[in-house]
């Protein structure tokens, strides 16, 4: 199909014209900047960028998907998109009649080499018209197998809705490199510092330093993207040590600052 612009309508018109199918496939392309309103689709979607980088929220979450990660959004899920650099992604809906073992919340995929070939192999396979070729049905349990397997949960950054976290979350999301303690949030806040260490715990299962962490990871992922040198991401999210920032990285995403760098696109 012809590359385009806009993902929601798209995707939804093309699931209302083929709804017989067990899988549809597009490819879109979102310019720097541009945002994906909050929607959602009948089907589940894989999301697979091939250039760029997306950053998805489903209100509760927030992940970052370069173009070595993809991720799996369930049927009926609400969630909108912000391209961080110019994108194109693969579009992979299934349907839900087909695959029932699947995941019940959005959660992002590593891209191994078997996973990738899959995706393309599917991309390749269903033609211009979304005909379905011999075969697909055993494609698609292949994929229901992959999409089962452990979760990369370093791209995933859980949003604690605890409003007593809410000033807390904004500024750091806006100014991720800053230094300020959880103490001294707490002087700010009106909260005691343990009160709001056990809410972070409670709502998302890490701590206010490993958020924390997660979030400047991104956000140097992003910058990183951008092309800034490793140097100046590191300085730019809160790390005063290039060395501790590139092994941050390495241990979060499998791979250093510079390999994130030199990757690849698939297109």
């Amino acid at each position: 199909m012809d590359k385009k612009t806009y993902a929601t309508p798209d995707g939804n018109a093309l699931i209302a014209s083929y709804a017989w199918q067990p899988l549809l496939i597009n490819t879109l392309m979102m310019p720097k900047g541009f945002h994906d309103e909050a929607h959602q689709h009948p089907w589940h979607q894989i999301i697979f960028p091939s250039r760029g980088l997306l950053r998805c929220s489903t209100g509760t979450h927030q992940f970052y998907i370069p173009h070595h990660r993809a991720l799996f959004i369930p049927a009926h899920t609400r969630h909108e998109s912000r391209a961080l650099q110019d994108t194109t992604f693969i579009a992979v809906y299934l349907n839900p009649e087909f695959l029932i073992r699947l995941p019940t919340s959005s959660q992002p995929i590593e891209v191994t080499p078997f996973f990738r070939e899959l995706i393309l192999k599917l991309r390749q396979s269903v033609l211009r018209d979304q005909v379905q070729p011999p075969g697909i049905l055993r494609l698609l349990a292949v994929l229901e197998d992959e999409l089962n397997a452990e979760k990369d949960s370093s791209l995933e950054l859980p949003m604690p809705q605890d409003r007593r976290l809410a000033p807390i979350v904004d500024a750091l999301l806006s100014d991720p490199g800053s230094t300020k303690t959880l103490a001294q949030w707490a002087r700010q806040t009106g909260a005691t510092e343990r009160t709001l260490s056990r809410v972070f715990q409670k709502e998302i299962q890490l701590t206010f330093p490993q958020w924390r962490q997660r979030l400047r990871l991104m956000t140097a992922m992003t910058l990183l993207e951008q092309g800034l040198p490793v140097q100046d991401a590191a300085h730019e999210v809160g790390y005063q040590s290039v060395s501790a920032f590139i092994e941050a990285f390495r241990l979060a995403f499998k791979l250093t600052p510079q390999q994130f760098k030199q990757q690849r696109s698939i297109e």
